[in-house]
């Protein structure tokens, strides 16, 4: 518990951080459970492990990562493979 008084703080600021720079887009409180769902904005899979590995809490909690792309560009992708 002692850990987590540390720890929750700081993982605070680091949402608090990421959410100014414009890399977490929004947050949801998953209600009924003991967890958060966010939008990450990042342009690449290493960013994507940086926003994970950086978080305060990274060996205290599971994770759960869902890469997403948008609808235009999973179509484009789509059309380009069917094209060959």
């Amino acid at each position: 518990m002692e850990k987590w008084a540390k720890l929750l703080p700081l993982q605070f600021k680091y949402f608090d951080d990421l959410e100014k720079e414009s890399i977490i887009e929004v947050t949801y409180h998953l209600i009924g459970q003991q967890g958060s769902m966010r939008v990450v904005n990042v342009d690449s899979d290493d960013a994507l492990s940086r926003v994970v590995g950086e978080d305060p809490m990274f060996f205290y909690m599971d994770r759960e990562v869902y890469p997403l792309i948008t609808r235009e560009n999973h179509e484009a992708r789509i059309r380009k493979i069917l094209q060959q």
